[in-house]
């Protein structure tokens, strides 16, 4: 770790040191009410998942967000309301059908290097190029989202180098809500959330509706979502099964990207060159799901899943070149399994284990075109993947005040490559068997203090065109280290300090050539702290901060003479730092205000470091509501101050800019059945 930060472990082997001389052999110091190393923000259900292991389980940075911190805010792509959560950060292209993705842990989200594994309702939602696939899911639907970053978690292989985020929707909800939003720039939205209970059969309904003109030209989109879900109980709920089925269409334009100048001139504006430029999603989504006490010490869980994604865009970024088509046709399909093995009373020892087999099929084309109509045939791709991953770990307590635990994992590739235009087929490139052992351990002195580290390993393969040849493209082995602090002097106040790094040997890197390739790109290193804060400062007043400070590193950028310039530089478009906070007050009995703001630093655009640094903003949202029997009126305020701030990119020749949203004032009305 750079000389800025501290090495992770030796903060864990001096709060070890620290402790009181015969702490070993001490009465034990009764835990703290709410165990474990993770902060909720919000109201959170933790004990939702009452089977098998959670999220909040894990001894490394784990922070859970409620509905009630989601469900209110206006966004047109739900991957936007992740922005709000602490060492979380957006990308925020804003081109339609491509529209953002999310980064933690000093990634970046330009699509070159994927590292977050996406999950809903515990499915993944990731494509093959790692992008994460949100769009099918509003804000109503959010029960929670747990997010756990770095390398420590086991039940993850493929996209989890920074860590996972996993959306919980509404599965046991029961009654019904109606919400309406309107308000600038032409946005209505519609959604409808209903839950019924009959016994031990339950019953959960969804539908949305968003549509809206955009802040910039030639930005409209509409889109729709349709969800159920049907679960049956057995007594006690001692097992359950049921099945969710989500369906879901986007059409949008595309607005394209700005010079400098025409960003500062005219940020609404859309270059004449991108009047074409949009694109369709069509979304489905099937999966059955069955969990079971199998036995007073035994859980098991089971998921079964069917996921389709077909994207198809027109795109381009500057006059100087031409227009660009691309499909993108995927089917993911796959199974899991999980158990917990949780031994009577008196031996303390909890053991986790799971498997999953995860398969794609995918078409990748590219065409140019003009004004939509094809001229070249530029990419013509189909291939397969397949990944068969399981893991194993336990844990154990010595004393009450110590949790270690140990893991490993175990990941395995096979498929192949057809370049449909020549007929040539390609095999996976020979990854063999990928190990990743995690090890983690926690200390809790007093109630209020729980001390702990984690050492996890996580891998990236290629992506698309890039996973297949006979050309070695080594697997990269990503080497993450914590060590944090999580002090809860009382139920009103809990923070979290954690220092980490990452480091990668042959990092693989989406090529910047079009050509659908990637690349080992040598060591790198990333490094950071977090710290966050809740705090219920009062009855009706609660408080919540977090800063994120990181840094992305080229270290040995490898034996090419051409990239012995990147030694020692920054990794572009990794902004220094995150800050979130908000507050929120409950005025009397019907009228309750909140406000977030949402802030980052700057980055480079490219990595050689040599243009200027741009994407810093601060932006504060608002919401006022005020309830009146089973009606909720609200009035939300999108950054209220109309701070400009802009997505920016280096083509190699100029800066680019895809400006973001002014000040928005909208309206809500809720209704509760």
């Amino acid at each position: 770790m750079s000389s800025r930060f501290s090495f992770p472990i030796s903060l864990f082997v001096c709060a070890c040191a620290a402790l009181p001389a015969g702490a070993q052999t001490a009465p034990a110091a009764p835990p703290a009410k709410e165990s474990g190393t993770f902060v909720t923000l919000g109201k959170v259900e933790v004990a939702a998942s009452a089977l098998g292991a959670r999220s909040t389980d894990l001894l490394t940075s784990v922070t859970v967000i409620g509905a009630d911190q989601l469900e209110n805010e206006s966004v047109d792509y739900p991957l936007e309301l992740l922005n709000k959560i602490p060492g979380v950060y957006l990308t925020d292209f804003n081109q339609g059908v491509i529209t953002a993705d999310v980064s933690m842990r000093g990634f970046n989200g330009e699509g070159s290097s994927p590292h977050v594994r996406l999950l809903v309702d515990g499915i993944p939602h990731n494509l093959n190029n790692g992008y994460n696939d949100l769009g099918a899911v509003f804000p109503l639907e959010f029960e929670r989202v747990e997010v756990v970053k770095g390398t420590a978690d086991a039940r993850f292989g493929l996209n989890a180098v920074a860590g996972s985020l996993n959306v919980h929707t509404h599965q046991r909800f029961t009654g019904q809500k109606l919400k309406f939003m309107a308000g600038g720039y032409g946005t209505f939205e519609g959604q409808a959330l209903a839950g019924y209970r009959s016994g031990n059969f339950s019953q959960t309904y969804f539908a949305g509706y968003r549509q809206s003109d955009g802040y910039r030209d030639h930005s409209e989109l509409k889109k729709h979502t349709f969800a159920g879900k049907w679960f049956l109980a057995g007594r006690d709920e001692r097992w359950r099964v049921g099945l969710s089925a989500r369906v879901h269409a986007f059409e949008g334009e595309g607005p394209g990207y700005l010079t400098a100048a025409e960003a500062a001139a005219t940020p609404r504006a859309s270059p004449a060159f991108s009047n074409t430029d949009g694109g369709t999603i069509d979304n489905q989504q099937f999966s059955l799901h069955a969990d079971a006490q199998l036995s007073p010490t035994l859980t098991g869980s089971a998921k079964v899943y069917r996921h389709e994604v077909d994207r198809h865009r027109f795109v381009r970024f500057t006059a100087a070149v031409s227009q660009q088509e691309r499909v993108e046709d995927e089917l993911h399909r796959g199974v899991l399994f999980s158990a917990r093995w949780k031994p009577v009373a008196g031996l303390p020892v909890i053991v986790d284990a799971g498997a999953e087999y995860h398969e794609q099929d995918a078409v990748n084309q590219r065409f140019n075109t003009l004004a939509r109509v094809r001229s070249a045939t530029t990419r013509n791709h189909r291939y397969t993947l397949e990944n068969t991953g399981v893991h194993a770990g336990a844990e154990v307590r010595p004393a009450a005040w110590l949790r270690l635990v140990g893991a490993l994992r175990l990941d395995r590739f096979d498929g192949d490559f057809l370049n449909q235009a020549n007929g040539a087929r390609t095999p996976l490139i020979g990854y063999g068997n990928i190990w990743q052992p995690k090890i983690s351990a926690s200390v809790q002195p007093t109630r209020e203090l729980q001390i702990y580290t984690s050492y996890g390993r996580a891998f990236q393969i290629g992506a698309g065109a890039a996973a297949y040849g006979l050309r070695p493209l080594e697997a990269s082995k990503n080497d993450g280290y914590e060590a944090g602090v999580r002090w809860s002097p009382g139920r009103d106040v809990t923070a979290r300090l954690a220092l980490w790094r990452q480091t990668a040997t042959d990092e693989v890197r989406l090529k910047p050539d079009n050509s659908g390739d990637s690349e080992n790109i040598g060591e790198t290193k990333r490094d950071g702290f977090d710290l966050e804060v809740t705090w219920r400062a009062h009855a009706r007043l609660s408080l919540w901060a977090a800063y994120t400070r990181q840094r992305g590193e080229f270290v040995n950028p490898g034996s090419r003479p051409a990239d012995a310039v990147l030694r020692g530089k920054e990794i572009d478009h990794i902004p220094d730092f995150t800050l979130k906070a908000g507050a929120e007050a409950t005025l009397t009995d019907a009228l309750a205000f909140s406000v977030s703001v949402i802030g980052q630093g700057d980055y480079h655009l490219l990595p050689q470091n040599n243009t200027a640094q741009f994407g810093d903003y601060t932006l504060v949202n608002a919401d006022l509501r005020y309830r009146w029997q089973r009606t909720t009126f609200g009035l939300h305020v999108k950054n209220a101050f109309d701070r400009r701030h802009s997505y920016v990119w280096n083509d190699g020749a100029q800066n680019l800019f895809s400006p973001g949203d002014a000040s928005t004032v909208l309206g809500t009305v809720s209704l509760e059945f």
